[in-house]
């Protein structure tokens, strides 16, 4: 469960550095995420953790829409990171049940 709880946490800051990035090879249009919150020119640590808020309810389904994807880029890639949420939580719990079904033999 380490290994599980580890990758996550590199996916999610990994995911958080591409949604920023995504932006920023863009040019950061007007109606980005980044330009939205008036984070265009704030300190790197605000950036990251704006990022890292989206991945975070991405990734857990709850999507509390502090963040959210308007431009095609954003969207497209907002697409993927749920599609890898949802075989996340089927694996992790597909994992959990079959632990818990060998120890309760």
């Amino acid at each position: 469960m380490l290994n599980v709880t580890m990758i996550m946490f590199f996916l999610v800051h990994l995911m958080s550095c591409i949604f920023f990035l995504i932006n920023k090879f863009a040019g950061f249009p007007p109606d980005c995420w980044v330009v939205r919150l008036g984070l265009r020119d704030a300190d790197g640590y605000k950036q990251y953790l704006s990022a890292l808020d989206w991945a975070l309810q991405t990734l857990t389904t709850v999507g509390y829409g502090s963040v959210t994807a308007v431009t095609f880029n954003e969207r497209s890639f907002n697409l993927v990171w749920m599609v890898f949420g949802v075989a996340f939580y089927s694996i992790t719990i597909g994992n959990l049940a079959s632990i818990i079904s060998s120890i309760d033999m």
